[in-house]
């Protein structure tokens, strides 16, 4: 019926002697549209709309599954569907752009109106290649398999020239540690760093502004005074001075992560990365044009280095889970045993991942409870009684004592450190004894007997510390190859000083006055 009254219009105003240009100015549609029909009989007009309605469309093989989608998101966008019709089908062989007219007639058919929330933004300047990146957070309710809600938290940078994302999704409220990992694994994913990173003014990361005077926490200036890059920080209230990342934020939540069903954090980062080399780097964006993908090919090659120390821990990741009441903890859809007894109500632990390992460490006293080979396969069991948990099994705690007080040189100051671990952890000596055997094979004697003097010092009582701290030095020692002269200082002059400039004499003023002073001491004697 719309379609024909719109054909009754336009010949209306044929009829009365209105030019196609005129008609579609009344009526606000395309002027090929009014050519199209201009001309047209209603007969050939009705045998076109009965075409239509007969034709059968590509997007129609999934109508199904979009309406019962639209009908229970009902902000459900255009872009998302044609994601998830990607991520369950891999291939369509359709565009977004019919994807969004079929859409857009289904809630018109079906009354399904979208629920949005507009919001304007203000256009910045383009900036170069490798300069500078954007970095926001956000946070998104979703929903679990069982019909409860959780709250998922998201870090966010994007780099302003090629508009290349990242994304990290947390179950936790950002903490300046867990920001500043974030900003490691970003860097890891793009292969480098910017020169300028625009920051909101978060708590997490700012003290106080103090008139333009940045006051940052005391973990946030270590890392920016460390890997030397600039910061940019918004005033207050002031959205469009980082509006690329405030729309990276907002397309995360709505294209990827709203109305996805929550399994764990681990398999939503997974899905999140590859939603990033599917649709959030893969499509044109809407301002450049351009795929940030491509454009982050020719990027990537201005972007800084990322620092040694940082490059080579940047696999390392700590998380936090709870224990479950069969005493394993789910990871990765995957459960992985522990110790009989190790469950309590509210009982956590924290999980250290680094390459293909996992440690699980006691949260309330850093010591290690059992290390797990990680596993591809999903819903499996992986019990402790690997090889390494049945040599333990295998040799009493004293055949183990001795293996790792061999392994520290039989030194008075290893003595020390082995009875004290076994006082203060009694329940895991065994798992102590073991990982301590295993961090100091191969290493170099020196090293070792550093680590244990460092940890001695410190009283780090514990076999992951001497295991971490031998990493570190062997890092640190690398790094100080080949340096002969002393780091320059960061000395710079106060801002109320920077005007005064030092006064510059004529070497013949300084001679004229040693004459002087000569002559005068000539005379007195």
């Amino acid at each position: 019926m719309k379609e024909w009254n719109m054909f009754a219009e336009i010949k209306g105003y044929k009829s009365r002697g209105l030019k196609k240009t005129q008609a579609a100015r009344l009526l606000k549609i395309d002027y090929k549209t009014v050519t199209k029909y201009w001309d047209m009989t209603p007969d050939e007009f009705a045998r076109l709309r009965q075409g239509v309605q007969s034709r059968i469309k590509k997007v129609d093989q999934y109508k199904d599954e979009i309406l019962a989608w639209i009908n229970e998101y009902q902000d459900l966008s255009s872009a998302q569907i044609y994601d998830w019709l990607l991520e369950r089908y891999s291939v369509l062989d359709f565009k977004d752009r019919t994807l969004r007219l079929y859409v857009n007639q289904l809630r018109e058919d079906h009354k399904l109106p979208k629920v949005t929330s507009p919001r304007q933004y203000e256009a910045v300047e383009e900036l170069p290649m490798g300069y500078q990146a954007q970095v926001d957070l956000g946070e998104i309710w979703l929903q679990r398999s069982d019909r409860t809600k959780v709250k998922v938290y998201c870090f966010a940078m994007s780099l302003s020239h090629s508009r290349y994302k990242y994304l990290y999704w947390s179950l936790r409220p950002f903490t300046t540690m867990t920001f500043l990992e974030a900003h490691n694994k970003a860097f890891e994913y793009f292969g480098g760093m910017p020169k300028e990173i625009v920051y909101d003014q978060d708590r997490i990361a700012v003290v106080s502004e103090n008139h333009g005077d940045i006051i940052y926490t005391e973990g946030f200036q270590n890392y920016i005074n460390t890997l030397k890059f600039k910061v940019y920080l918004c005033r207050g209230y002031d959205p469009e001075s980082k509006g690329k990342i405030e729309a990276v934020v907002k397309y995360a939540k709505n294209n990827f992560a709203r109305n996805r069903v929550f399994i764990d954090i681990e398999s939503f980062n997974d899905d999140s990365l590859r939603w990033l080399e599917r649709t959030g780097n893969k499509k044109i964006h809407d301002t450049t044009k351009k795929v940030p993908a491509e454009v982050f090919a020719l990027e990537k090659e201005h972007l800084k280095p990322i620092p040694t120390l940082f490059a080579n821990n940047a696999n390392k990741i700590s998380l936090t889970y709870f224990v479950r009441k069969d005493n394993t903890v789910m990871y990765k859809q995957n459960r992985y045993q522990l110790p009989k007894g190790t469950y309590s109500p509210k009982k956590e632990v924290n999980l250290i991942i680094k390459d293909k390992r996992m440690d699980i460490m006691d949260i309330d006293t850093n010591q290690l409870i059992v290390s797990h080979l990680i596993t591809l396969d999903k819903g499996k069991l992986i019990k402790i009684d690997h090889p390494s948990r049945q040599e333990n099994k295998t040799h009493s705690t004293d055949e183990l004592y001795e293996r790792a007080l061999d392994g520290l040189s039989n030194t008075e100051a290893a003595i020390s450190f082995i009875d004290t671990l076994k006082h203060e952890k009694p329940r895991h000596i065994k798992d102590q004894l073991r990982l301590i055997t295993e961090a100091v094979k191969e290493e170099e004697k020196s090293i070792v007997s550093r680590a244990l003097e460092y940890c001695i010092n410190r009283k780090l009582f514990s076999a992951v510390a001497l295991r971490d701290t031998i990493e570190y030095l062997k890092i640190e020692d690398q790094r100080q190859i080949g340096k002969t002269s002393y780091k320059k200082a960061d000395i710079f002059t106060p801002s109320k000083y920077s005007h005064l400039k030092p006064v510059i004499r004529d070497i013949k003023e300084y001679t004229k006055a040693l004459k002087e002073d000569k002559r005068k001491w000539t005379s007195l004697n």
